[in-house]
C-alpha cells in the first residue's frame, strides 16, 4: 500500500507540474527560420511555406507559426471550448479563411499596422491568438487536455478549408450573440458585403451576455453628449425625453437616433456609453439612465452562440458557415 502511495504521489506530481512546464516550454512560438529554408513567392526570406508571420504585440515581433497551428490559437482565442465540436469546426475555418485572405504567401494582403506581418494577434485589428501555455493557464491543467483535444481535432479535421464567394477568400465577420438576428453589413458599417445579410439565429438565449442592464447617472449622460457633441442642445435634467429611434436596421437594432438636434448613428451611441449591441431600450430609474441591451456584438456575420445552438440541433460546420455567410462555398485549397 505504501508503495502504491508513492507511485499515486509521482504520478500526480508528474501532472500538475512537470507536464505544464513541458507544454509552456514546448509551445512558445516558433522562431523565424534561418535564411535557406523554403520561401514561398511573397514571403520574406526564411519563412517557410505553409507558416504565418503572427505579429505578437507582447513580444513587439513577428513569428512564424505554422498554418495550422495559428488556427489552433485562434480558436482558443477567440470561442469557449466548452462549445459543440460543429461550432469548433466552423470557427477554426473561419479563422483560416481570414489568415489566408490576408496570407502574403496566398497573394493576401498582410497586416495594414505591422509591415512583414500577415496578421496580429490584436483581436481590436485581426484575431486573438493564445499559445498552448497561454491555454493551460487560461483552462487549467484538468480541462487543458480536453479542451485541446477538441480543438486539435477540429482544426485537423477542417485542414487547408477556407469559406469563398464568386472564388474569392471572405471577410469572416463574427461576434459573441445576436439578439435573434444578425445585421446586413450596410447598417452597421455603410458598406454593402453580399455574404454579410441579415438571417435569423434562435438559441442565442444560452449566452450569459445574451441581456445586459446598465445604469448611468444622468449627469454622466449629459456629459459625455456634451463631450462628443459640444454643439448639442439638450435638457440636462431629462436629455431621454429627447431620444427617439428613427430607423432600425434589418436586424432589430438601433440604427439611426435623434438626440436633441443631432441626428446620430446607433453604433456611435453604442460606443459612447459603452453597451453591449444597438438593440438598446432606455427608461428613467431616478438619478440614472437604464439602458436594456440585446445580444453583444457588432452583429455582422456569424453568432458565435448562434453557432453552438446550430450544432447543439444537429447541424454540421458547413451548415453553420453557409447559414451565417449567404451564398458561400467551403473549399480545401493547398497554398
Amino acid at each position: 500500500m505504501k508503495k502504491i502511495g508513492y507511485i499515486v504521489i509521482f504520478f500526480i506530481f508528474f501532472i500538475v507540474i512537470v507536464v505544464p512546464g513541458l507544454i509552456v516550454k514546448s509551445c512558445r512560438p516558433v522562431s523565424p527560420e534561418k535564411p535557406g529554408g523554403q520561401t514561398a513567392p511573397g514571403a520574406k526570406q526564411g519563412q517557410k511555406v505553409g507558416t504565418v508571420a503572427l505579429y505578437i504585440n507582447s513580444l513587439k515581433r513577428i513569428e512564424n507559426i505554422p498554418v495550422e497551428e495559428y488556427v489552433k490559437g485562434v480558436v482558443a482565442a477567440e470561442m469557449p471550448a466548452s462549445f459543440g465540436m460543429e461550432a469548433i469546426k466552423a470557427q477554426a475555418v473561419a479563422a483560416r479563411t481570414y489568415v489566408y485572405k490576408r496570407w502574403v504567401q496566398a497573394g493576401g494582403s498582410g497586416c495594414s499596422l505591422h509591415p512583414g506581418a500577415d496578421v496580429c494577434d490584436d483581436p481590436t485589428h485581426c484575431q486573438a491568438w493564445i499559445t498552448k501555455g497561454e491555454m493551460l493557464k487560461k483552462w487549467g491543467i484538468f480541462s487543458y487536455y480536453h479542451y485541446y483535444s477538441k480543438i486539435n481535432q477540429s482544426v485537423n479535421s477542417t485542414a487547408g478549408m477556407i469559406i469563398l464567394y464568386g472564388g474569392e477568400p471572405i471577410d469572416p465577420l463574427f461576434f459573441s450573440t445576436s439578439n435573434g438576428k444578425t445585421e446586413n453589413s450596410e447598417d452597421v458599417w455603410e458598406k454593402y458585403v453580399p455574404y454579410l445579410r441579415s438571417v435569423v439565429s434562435p438559441g442565442e438565449e444560452t449566452s450569459p451576455r445574451f441581456l445586459e442592464i446598465k445604469q448611468i447617472p444622468v449627469d454622466e449622460v449629459v456629459n459625455k453628449l456634451r463631450a462628443k457633441w459640444p454643439d448639442l442642445a439638450i435638457d440636462v435634467k431629462n436629455p431621454e425625453r429627447q431620444w427617439k429611434v428613427l430607423q432600425t436596421s434589418a436586424g432589430g437594432r438601433v440604427k439611426i437616433l435623434q438626440v436633441g438636434n443631432k441626428v446620430v448613428k446607433g453604433t456611435e451611441f453604442r460606443q459612447l456609453f459603452d453597451l453591449n449591441s444597438t438593440d438598446f431600450k432606455w427608461a428613467r430609474a431616478g438619478g440614472n439612465i437604464k439602458f436594456t441591451c440585446v445580444g453583444f456584438g457588432h452583429g455582422v456575420g456569424m453568432s458565435q452562440y448562434g453557432a453552438n445552438a446550430m450544432a447543439k440541433n444537429g447541424a454540421t460546420f458547413v451548415d453553420i458557415l453557409k447559414h451565417y455567410y449567404t451564398g458561400v462555398e467551403i473549399k480545401k485549397i493547398t497554398p
